[in-house]
């Protein structure tokens, strides 16, 4: 009795450290979730600066291309011009050429000379001053050509920059979820371990009583069930006809035990009810069990607490197999669920 009694308090202490141990586990997970949580904020504000800087790269790029169609388009009008001023040098050479052999002619003609010569002189005047407007234009396109090429350069790095810091958060995320994983699935298997060192404490506590004494009224609240199973059927004396007992479906025939200690004082069919086995635990307090495909005891035959006196047969109510179960007191019946384990 000593050693379980040691058993028990070992059991607590370790029950008590895992229990810190999940307090542990659940404020870091809680605390990954709030870092998780900036995480998924930055990462919205950085797919804003994204689309931002993708908008404002595809805007450059469209004032890049459109001031090179502009380009071009002088390039043109530069060339058309040169040929033009080109070909009318050509044909006024010879008729300059000759005015200069000849020095101008006889004084009869010095008028209609000057006449030509402040013609052709607007005309060099004014194709200069067109050749230089396109010219000034063509490299002021230049030069916007260029700026719009560096802040091209600049938005894509800026946009490569964003995707990298994007990319970086995304690598956190993940990092993040991972740790959150690991941590709930120590959780559980913390819990899961808990779980088992309270079942393991029951038991002991359980053993312990049982050691300290067989009665069956110290151990109310907490017999096991029967069998495996369902309940489908409740205990209700007010009921039409009255229910004293429990009625619960099984899958397949599955093993009855005995709840108690006890002796076997009634090992055979009973009308209504099919094969039955009663069992006495002393004290005036007895367990019944019904529709039994087949019983694993004899009469006056002692049994231990989760013997196995059977397996469960059809439960015509029931229309599968299952089994009745009813607890007794000075043979009126008492509610089960008031005397059973709820597991």
């Amino acid at each position: 009795m000593s050693r379980i009694k040691d058993e028990i308090k070992d059991t607590k202490q370790t029950v008590k450290k895992q229990k810190r141990e999940l307090l542990k586990l659940t404020r870091e997970e809680r605390n990954m979730f709030g870092e998780l949580a900036a995480i998924e904020d930055r990462i919205i504000n950085v797919e804003r600066e994204l689309f931002r800087q993708e908008d404002q790269l595809a805007a450059i790029i469209e004032d890049e291309t459109a001031a090179q169609a502009d380009h071009r388009i002088l390039e043109d009008e530069l060339k058309d011009i040169i040929a033009e001023l080109k070909g009318m040098l050509t044909k006024l050479w010879p008729v300059h050429s000759r005015k200069l052999e000849n020095k101008f002619g006889a004084l009869s003609d010095w008028e209609s000379a000057d006449r030509n010569f402040v013609w052709l002189a607007s005309i060099y005047k004014d194709t200069k001053i067109e050749l230089g407007k396109a010219q000034n234009k063509a490299d002021e396109i230049s030069q916007n050509i260029q700026v719009q090429k560096e802040l091209r350069i600049k938005a894509e790095n800026t946009l490569a920059q964003i995707n990298k810091t994007k990319d970086a958060l995304l690598k956190d995320k993940l990092s993040l979820l991972s740790g959150i994983r690991s941590i709930r699935s120590l959780k559980i298997s913390r819990e899961q371990e808990v779980n088992g060192l309270l079942e393991t404490i029951n038991k002991l506590n359980y053993k312990l009583k049982s050691l300290t004494s067989k009665k069956f009224l110290n151990f109310k609240g907490s017999l096991p069930r029967p069998c495996e199973g369902s309940t489908k059927i409740r205990f209700n004396l007010s009921a039409k006809p009255p229910v004293r007992g429990e009625g619960i479906q099984t899958t397949g025939n599955v093993d009855v035990k005995s709840i108690f200690w006890g002796k076997v004082v009634h090992n055979d069919t009973l009308r209504g009810f099919g094969r039955v086995v009663i069992l006495y635990h002393g004290y005036n307090y007895y367990s019944l069990y019904a529709y039994l495909a087949e019983s694993f005891v004899k009469t006056g035959q002692e049994v231990e607490k989760d013997e196995i006196i059977g397996k469960t047969g059809y439960y015509p109510k029931l229309k599968e197999t299952g089994l009745y179960f009813e607890l007794r007191f000075h043979q009126k019946p008492v509610n089960p669920q008031k005397w059973l384990s709820r597991k």
